[in-house]
């Protein structure tokens, strides 16, 4: 099931808030989306899983990628 969004390659940018991802699901998308190639395959993204609510309220703030998605409330 993972491999199947990450061969098909596409960015999804919303998602339910309501759900709560676990720590071990968290680590396994965080593996996945570290083997993926990058520009110039540097991969020089680093990430931090976060899936508590209060670490989410205190970073949702600062994410600029959802920008262009004036009707995202996270």
């Amino acid at each position: 099931m993972l491999i199947d969004l990450v061969l098909k390659n596409r960015s999804y940018r919303r998602f339910d808030s309501k759900v709560t991802v676990s720590s071990e699901l968290l680590r396994q998308l965080i593996e996945l989306a570290r083997v993926c190639p990058s520009s110039r395959n540097q991969q020089a993204l680093k990430f931090v899983g976060v899936n508590k609510p209060d670490l989410c309220a205190a970073l949702y703030p600062n994410l600029a990628w959802a920008g262009y998605l004036k009707d995202w409330l996270g």
